[in-house]
């Protein structure tokens, strides 16, 4: 699956559990879905020609790389059903637990979800730009109560499923979760259509875009011209007071 359809999904899984969420600040909700929205594209940090490899230039490159290692290569470890979600979590509350590990965490999915957008040629993006604007992006969302986000592995662990079963749907498929650390190489696949497809493109990648816009204007109470001017000037507000 493209990498921007991967940041649709997560950004709508956000969205749509947003409700559910144990998290009541406006930095803390912010957090909730860019760490969903952004960890949906965190499973392609496994090989140094993804386009998630590009985000923040070199740096995100040689960091693809070493998780290339460790994952043996692309679509393997990181795209495991079972083992990714948990590996994830796990990473995400030991990170969670320090301010300055969160607002890595946080500048990291922060930079995924604007790389997956600027592929959808939502305001293109260049590396040495997505690293400032993720960094200030955390830094605003950490000094401003993104610390309280509860519940904040289990979100990432979410991200990566979402990512995991949309390229499930691909011809590509997924590796046979754990098997492949016995030397299985044998992969499932859905098949519904290729990665990059016209049928992605034309059809998929629409409907996840109108999805996400859907589910953030019912979140956020627009329905109307008056209501998005009421509620740009409730944001505009909010910062010029933080």
């Amino acid at each position: 699956m493209m990498g921007f359809n991967h940041v649709s999904c997560g950004l709508a899984a956000g969205l749509a559990t947003l409700p559910l969420a144990p998290v009541h600040t406006w930095s803390a909700q912010t957090a909730w879905v860019l760490a969903s929205g952004g960890t949906a594209l965190l499973p392609d940090l496994d090989s140094r020609q993804s386009t998630a490899a590009r985000m923040w230039g070199p740096f995100t490159v040689t960091l693809a790389g070493a998780v290339a290692l460790v994952a043996r290569g692309h679509r393997w470890g990181t795209h495991d059903l079972v083992l990714a979600p948990l590996v994830a979590a796990a990473l995400t509350a030991a990170a969670a637990s320090n301010p300055w590990t969160l607002g890595i965490l946080l500048a990291l999915v922060t930079g995924l979800a604007l790389r997956g957008l600027a592929l959808a040629g939502a305001g293109r993006i260049g590396g040495a730009l997505n690293l400032v604007v993720s960094a200030a992006t955390a830094w605003w969302l950490v000094t401003h109560g993104a610390t309280y986000t509860p519940l904040l592995p289990l979100v990432v662990a979410l991200g990566v499923v979402i990512h995991i079963l949309g390229d499930l749907l691909t011809e590509e498929g997924i590796p046979l979760p754990i098997l492949w650390l016995l030397g299985n190489r044998r992969r499932i696949a859905v098949r519904a259509f290729h990665t990059n497809s016209p049928l992605e493109r034309i059809l998929v990648a629409p409907a996840l875009s109108l999805l996400g816009v859907w589910l953030f204007c019912q979140r956020a109470g627009i329905h109307d011209l008056p209501s998005l001017i009421a509620w740009s000037g409730d944001v505009v507000g909010h910062l010029t007071r933080s």
